[in-house]
Order: structure tokens, then sequence, then C-alpha cells
């Protein structure tokens, strides 16, 4: 992964993870990155995380805001153990949330106020 598609990802990261554990900005990243891998989603990072309403910070505005050292740290961390953990392909906070497909999802791993499915 070249250095801006890093930089694209850890915005999102702060964007969506902001105030979650560092655990949970790592899986935030990890989902774009099992998105890649995944035939449902498109093949490069700006293309998954701008796909029309998948993220909200883009919506927002708030993916154009630089990303804090502890995004960075968690973009790298997931590039480095990718492949050996789970494969959500989505997440969501329930409690800002409502969106009842997302409900119908199988919820496979929990962390902070994030729910991580596939």
């Amino acid at each position: 992964m070249n250095e801006k598609d890093k930089e694209l990802l850890a915005r999102l990261v702060h964007a969506e993870a902001k105030g979650e554990p560092y655990r949970g900005k790592v899986e935030v990243a990890g989902v774009v990155l099992n998105r890649l891998d995944s035939n449902e989603f498109p093949d490069t990072v700006r293309e998954v995380i701008y796909q029309k309403n998948q993220f909200s910070p883009v919506g927002d505005g708030s993916i154009n805001k630089p990303a804090g050292n502890d995004a960075k740290r968690a973009v790298n961390e997931a590039l480095a153990i990718h492949g050996y953990t789970n494969d959500a392909l989505y997440f969501w906070n329930p409690s800002i949330s409502d969106s009842e497909w997302m409900k119908q999802l199988e919820v496979i791993k929990i962390i902070g106020g994030h729910h991580f499915a596939i």
C-alpha cells in the first residue's frame, strides 16, 4: 500500500474511531483491508472509502481532517496483521446508527462502541 493510501485510510480511521479504544481503530482499518480482498467491494483504498453511503466521514467532510498518531499506528498494525484477524466487512455504532439493515448482519466482535460484522 502506498503512502497516499495509508494516509487516506488513517484519516478515515481517525474520523470513524476517534474516542474508541486503539484496538477498535485497528479493526476499523481492517474492515477496509478486508473489503479490498472481497469481490463485493471496489479494488482500491480510495474507491472503498469513497464508495457511496459507506462511511459517514466522507459525507460530513471529517475525512479531510488530519489523522492522529494513533490512527496512523493503527493502519500500520492492521497492515502487519492483515490475514490473521477476523473477516469483518462492516462496522457501526448502534448508539448512533439506526440502520435496520446493519442490525441484520452477523456481529463477530464488539470493541468499544463499534460492532464489527460479516
